[in-house]
C-alpha cells in the first residue's frame, strides 16, 4: 500500500538507492530509495518523483545473489522489481531487517572466509594426496582381476617394443631356457591366482630388468652379460617378483592415473592421461615399495639357497660400470637396431636411477649373505 512519505526513517542503516519498475508500467524506470520500515522485519521504499511510500515485509521479496562489481534485482509482491547498484550496501540493509546473505555469499565476500577455506582445502589436498590416494590406489591395484593386468601388460609390451630401444634378444637358446626353468622354480612360492611371465629382450648393453603391474618380467641381455652367475640373475628376478606379488606395478600405476586425472579435471587439459602409458614405461618405486620387494628377494633366496652375496656382486658391477655391460665379442649393433623407431621416444630407466641407494643395498645383502653362511 502506498502513503505519504515521513520525515524520518527508522533503524540505523543506509537508505540505498534503487530503480523501480512497476509490474504494469512498462519498461520505465523511477528514481526510488529502501530504508529500514518501522516495523520489525519491513523495509520502506520511496519513490522520489511522487513522494509515496511503501511497506514491504521482507520475507515477500526475492534478491539476488550479491557479486562483486553486479547491479542485483529485487523482485516484490505483484510482480515489481527494483534494481540496485550498490549490492554490498543492500546486504547491510537486508541483514539489518532481519534478511540476511546466505552463509555462504556471505563467506564469498569475506577474506578471512575465503583465506580459511583456501587453508582448509590445501590441507585437504595434501592429506588427500599423502593418505587417501594410496589406500584407494591400493585397493584398486588388490581388486584389479588378473585378466585386466595381463591386459595392461600386453599394450605395454607392445608400447615398449614399438617405441623403445627394445629390441629381441641376442641370448642363445639354451641360456634363456635355463634361466626359465629357474625361475617357474622362483615362483612356487607365490600365490597360485598370481600369474608371471618372464621375457628376454635387448637394449644395446643395458644392464636392467623390470616388472611390468600384471606381473611380466622383462630381463635385458646386458643383465645377464654382466652377472656374475644364474645365482645373480635370479636374485633379480626374485626382486622383481617381490614388486609383482606385492602389485607395486598397479599401485603406482594407479597414483600416476588418478593425478592425471585430476589434472586434467583442474586444468582442462586431458593430454596429461596420455602420460599414464609412458608410465607404465617408467615405473619408478618408492623406496618403501624397494625395501619391500628386497626382503621378498631375500626370502626367495633364502627358501631356495641362493647367496645374496652373488645379487651384490651384481648391484656392485652395475654401479663400477654404469649400468653398462661389456658386448660379447661376437655381437655388433644390426641396421634394424640403429634405425629409429618412428613415434614418441619413450626411455627406459636405467637400473641406478629406479633402484636408489645401490650402496646401502649392496651392503644389505652382503651382510645376509655372510647370515646364512655363518660368518657373522
Amino acid at each position: 500500500m502506498w502513503t505519504l512519505a515521513s520525515e524520518s526513517t527508522a533503524g540505523d542503516a543506509a537508505p540505498v538507492a534503487a530503480r523501480y519498475f512497476a509490474a504494469s508500467g512498462g519498461a520505465r524506470a523511477r528514481s526510488a530509495t529502501l530504508s529500514l520500515g518501522d516495523a520489525p522485519g519491513t523495509l520502506l521504499l520511496s519513490l522520489t518523483d511522487d513522494a509515496t511510500t511503501r511497506d514491504i515485509p521482507v520475507r515477500e521479496l526475492d534478491a539476488s545473489e550479491r557479486f562483486v562489481a553486479a547491479t542485483r534485482t529485487v523482485q516484490l509482491a505483484g510482480g515489481d522489481m527494483l534494481e540496485i547498484d550498490d549490492g554490498r550496501a543492500l546486504s547491510r540493509l537486508l541483514t539489518a531487517a532481519g534478511n540476511p546473505d546466505a552463509i555462504v555469499t556471505r563467506w564469498q565476500h569475506s577474506k578471512r572466509a575465503a583465506l580459511t577455506a583456501l587453508i582448509i582445502t590445501i590441507v585437504l589436498a595434501i592429506a588427500g594426496y599423502r593418505w587417501g590416494l594410496p589406500v584407494a590406489a591400493d585397493f584398486l591395484a588388490h581388486h584389479t582381476s588378473n585378466d585386466l593386468a595381463a591386459l595392461i601388460d600386453r599394450a605395454a609390451l607392445a608400447q615398449l617394443d614399438h617405441q623403445t630401444d627394445l629390441t629381441k634378444s641376442r641370448l642363445d637358446t639354451a641360456t634363456q631356457d635355463r634361466l626359465r626353468q629357474k625361475f617357474s622354480e622362483l615362483t612356487l612360492s607365490l600365490p597360485p591366482a598370481q600369474p608371471v611371465s618372464l621375457v628376454f629382450r635387448r637394449m644395446g648393453n643395458v644392464a636392467n630388468a623390470f616388472a611390468l603391474p600384471g606381473g611380466t618380467i622383462i630381463v635385458l641381455d646386458g643383465l645377464v652379460n654382466m652377472a656374475p652367475n644364474d645365482d645373480a640373475v635370479l636374485g633379480v628376478l626374485a626382486h622383481e617378483l617381490g614388486h609383482v606379488e606385492h602389485r607395486h606395478g598397479l599401485r603406482t600405476l594407479f597414483r600416476s592415473a588418478a593425478v592425471s586425472a585430476l589434472a586434467a579435471w583442474y586444468f582442462g587439459d586431458f593430454s596429461s592421461l596420455a602420460t599414464v602409458t609412458a608410465t607404465l614405461t617408467q615405473l619408478n618405486y618408492s623406496r618403501e615399495f624397494e625395501a619391500e620387494a628386497d626382503s621378498a628377494a631375500l626370502l626367495q633366496m633364502q627358501r631356495h639357497h641362493i647367496d645374496p652375496r652373488q645379487l651384490a656382486e651384481l648391484f656392485r658391477r652395475i654401479r663400477d660400470q654404469g649400468g653398462i655391460a661389456a658386448p660379447p665379442k661376437d655381437e655388433a649393433t644390426s641396421p634394424e637396431e640403429r634405425k629409429e623407431k618412428p613415434g614418441k621416444r619413450w626411455s627406459i630407466p636405467d637400473f641406478l636411477s629406479t633402484h636408489p641407494d645401490i650402496d646401502r643395498r649392496i651392503e644389505r645383502f652382503e651382510r645376509a649373505g655372510r647370515v646364512s653362511a655363518g660368518k657373522v
